[in-house]
């Protein structure tokens, strides 16, 4: 079990389902640091201005969490949201090919690197399973080490690159 500052155990990590309005915002704020940290990780200048709180509580204000072809998910502890994930199944019927991409997996600062990250992708695979889905996919910033060796320590391999070619 962790322990926190002070020693003592801390809550047990659990992972559920989003519930909007509720946990909207702690997620614009988880969302709204990581997009933040990716701005100062990131080698190329920004494409567009900074997203900030307003976007992010747009964001999930608008968000509809009961479409069963999406993976909405929060992490708390005590209560508190520390983390989420967003995963939507891709499906192409012709091929016979289901799997399912990771969009957004954020965590709060004070958070990364104690298992959260771990605990949120293990549930995205559990549903994918469910799903049918053949396999997971995601991309990160080629510059966010930590994120791809928590991916590489999950078992994920890089299959292609992805490149952009800017227009302005």
């Amino acid at each position: 079990m962790e322990r926190g500052d002070n020693g003592e155990p801390m809550a047990p990590l659990t992972v559920r389902p989003y519930r909007l309005p509720d946990d909207a915002e702690a997620l614009s704020r988880i969302f709204a640091d990581s997009e933040e940290y990716h701005r100062a990780i990131d080698d190329l200048p920004p494409l567009i201005p900074p997203v900030g709180i307003d976007y992010a509580r747009q964001r999930f204000a608008t968000m509809k969490p009961d479409d069963p072809e999406r993976c909405l998910l929060v992490a708390e502890v005590g209560g508190e949201v520390v983390g989420h994930v967003e995963a939507i199944m891709r499906r192409d019927e012709a091929a016979g090919f289901t799997g399912t991409y990771v969009d957004e997996l954020a965590v709060s600062p004070s958070w990364r690197g104690r298992g959260v990250g771990t605990a949120l992708m293990a549930a995205v695979e559990e549903w994918a399973r469910g799903k049918g889905a053949l396999s997971v996919a995601l991309d990160h910033l080629h510059t966010n080490e930590g994120a791809h060796r928590l991916y590489e320590r999950l078992g994920f391999r890089t299959r292609g690159v992805i490149m952009e070619r800017r227009l302005r």
